[in-house]
């Protein structure tokens, strides 16, 4: 009897040592991966490739911040719609590297791609955005092909120029892969402001964006507010904060199962 309590009690240290070890190797393997991931972010940001004037806007646009919150890694297809100067453009060409890819809309800085230096940047054609989904086509992008979309500060001016649509919308969910983002980041109006300031202030109402992409079939993934400005009372126009406005970041995803 006394052998088999002190067996009982052997067995049962045993187990506990084994489930606590196998714990710590689970934890030790997902901090692992998780410290991999935010390090695809910090290589991103500390290429050595970039511009220094890229660099100098970093601390107004927090990449290494932004970065890890659209959630876009190594290998991805990434549409950006108003690529601009090509700042972000850059940022995500290095961070989904040579397996992956970004489809530029309107990136009016083509110096960036001379001699090859992004190359697996695809600028798209200038269009307007009523013909969105046939330059999509045009560059054998068809649904479920996208792993990410990013509209950074331009969604207000789609709306001010009148390029917003119900098929622009449904060409945007249709190209996401189930379970892909899309990322909106802009200058703040009041929440509930809607496009009123869109013309005076370049500003938006990030309930009125909030509405719009969840009726277009979104859901609602993540809010950040480390672009947030408190002081901005979002009467003024947002470059009189020289880069530093009031500014709603919103990760959208396309569900899983459809």
């Amino acid at each position: 009897m006394v052998f088999e309590k002190r067996s009982s009690w052997f067995f049962r240290r045993i187990v506990a040592g084994s489930t606590l070890l196998l714990a710590m190797v689970v934890w030790q393997y997902a901090f692992a991966f998780e410290s991999q991931a935010a390090n695809i972010y910090t290589k991103a940001v500390q290429h050595e490739k970039r511009l220094s004037k890229d660099i100098e806007l970093d601390t107004k646009r927090k990449p290494a911040d932004i970065l890890p919150f659209t959630q876009i890694k190594t290998g991805d297809a990434v549409l950006e719609l108003g690529a601009g100067g090509g700042y972000t453009t850059e940022l995500v060409s290095l961070l989904v590297g040579d397996t992956g890819k970004v489809y530029a809309h309107f990136l009016y800085n083509k110096e960036r791609l001379k001699d090859n230096r992004l190359p697996n940047v695809i600028p798209l054609r200038e269009h307007s955005l009523s013909e969105h989904i046939t330059v999509l086509e045009e560059n054998n992008v068809g649904p479920n092909d996208l792993d990410a979309i990013i509209i950074f500060f331009v969604l207000h001016d789609i709306y001010l120029n009148s390029e917003m649509s119900e098929q622009l919308l449904t060409t945007l969910y249709s190209s996401l892969k189930p379970g892909g983002r899309l990322i909106i980041l802009d200058n703040a109006a009041k929440p509930d402001e809607g496009l009123t300031q869109i013309g005076t202030l370049h500003r938006i109402g990030e309930n009125f964006v909030k509405d719009v992409f969840v009726k277009a079939g979104f859901v609602i993934d993540q809010t950040s507010d480390v672009l947030r400005n408190k002081a901005d009372q979002h009467t003024k126009p947002w470059g009189d904060f020289k880069g530093l406005q009031d500014r709603f970041a919103i990760r959208f995803k396309k569900p899983e199962s459809l």
